[in-house]
């Protein structure tokens, strides 16, 4: 009788990934499988295992590079899968991952565990990311500054926060918990920005920030806007700069290069030293003495 992948029977399985260092990059792992295989490692070695592939969620094409990368599992992960040659058992896909609480630590020398001992990283609490499961994590309070950044509300509540977390550190966060919504992107260095209940927006960049914008840039600001910089500030614009104010107000000493044209009339309250002559009390506009070339200097 005619055979083919599918006729035959389903043979599912349990297992630990122990290695995940795919020579064809196709986010394969190495898989001991429990009840096929023993812990010896003397008689089963990790390289003996045979290469089991993952089945991508229907978010990925799994061609091209699109969607998502199978890549997440780690060593001593626990996955369930089957055998797509059936009883032969030497082809194994993985159809997902199994969370726990695991109580014992990783054992490098047998079988069923991370050979590198870094998986698990702790013991006796559940795999599912802490934040997920709202424990309490202090959140992190934005450091004192002159704009006094808004402390996080960050209040999750099983299970309504959902998070991918990475190895390093990174993590996301859709937090779903009621009166405390938030989206979080966060990097392993500090550098992250977060979405308050109410809207506000915090981004916080511990080192240096680059912006370019290939086409224009419109910015529409409803409410007041505030800047401090502590360091030296430099504009350089191509074009014409046109600020249109009712009032501008300056505190400090203003340097000017170039020519300065008025239209209107400038005052000074202080002294006016133009070209070594003081100009204290006066008030200069434009005349038709002036329009002509006739110089003005104090009376």
């Amino acid at each position: 009788m005619r055979q083919f992948i599918g006729k035959g029977d389903f043979v599912w399985f349990i297992g630990v990934v122990e290695d995940r260092n795919d020579p064809a990059q196709l986010g394969r792992v190495r898989v001991r499988t429990f009840g096929l295989h023993t812990e010896d490692k003397d008689q089963i070695p990790t390289d003996s295992l045979p290469w089991a592939t993952p089945i991508n969620s229907i978010e990925s094409a799994s061609i091209s590079g699109i969607g998502i990368s199978p890549t997440g599992m780690v060593e001593g992960s626990w996955v369930v899968g089957f055998f797509i040659d059936g009883d032969r058992a030497q082809e194994p896909a993985i159809v997902g991952t199994l969370a726990g609480a695991p109580n014992t630590s990783s054992n490098p020398n047998i079988g069923f565990n991370d050979p590198n001992g870094v998986y698990p990283k702790y013991l006796d609490e559940s795999d599912v990311n802490s934040r997920a499961r709202g424990v309490a994590i202090p959140a992190i309070i934005p450091e004192v500054d002159k704009i006094d950044t808004p402390v996080s509300p960050y209040n999750p509540v099983y299970p309504m926060n959902h998070v991918k977390s990475t190895e390093s550190g990174h993590y996301k966060e859709y937090d779903d918990t009621a009166d405390a919504e938030r989206i979080k992107e966060f990097h392993k260095s500090g550098s992250f920005y977060e979405i308050y209940p109410d809207g506000t927006k915090v981004t916080k960049v511990v080192k240096d920030n680059y912006t370019v914008t290939a086409g224009d840039d419109k910015l529409h600001v409803k409410g007041n806007v505030t800047i401090y910089v502590d360091g030296d500030t430099n504009i350089t614009v191509a074009g014409t700069t046109t600020v249109n104010t009712p009032t501008t107000n300056w505190t400090g000493d203003i340097n000017l290069t170039g020519d300065l044209n008025i239209t209107g009339t400038s005052t000074a309250s202080g002294d006016h030293v133009s070209a070594g002559i003081s100009g204290k009390g006066h008030t200069h506009k434009d005349t038709e003495g002036l329009a002509a070339g006739i110089s003005s200097k104090p009376q």
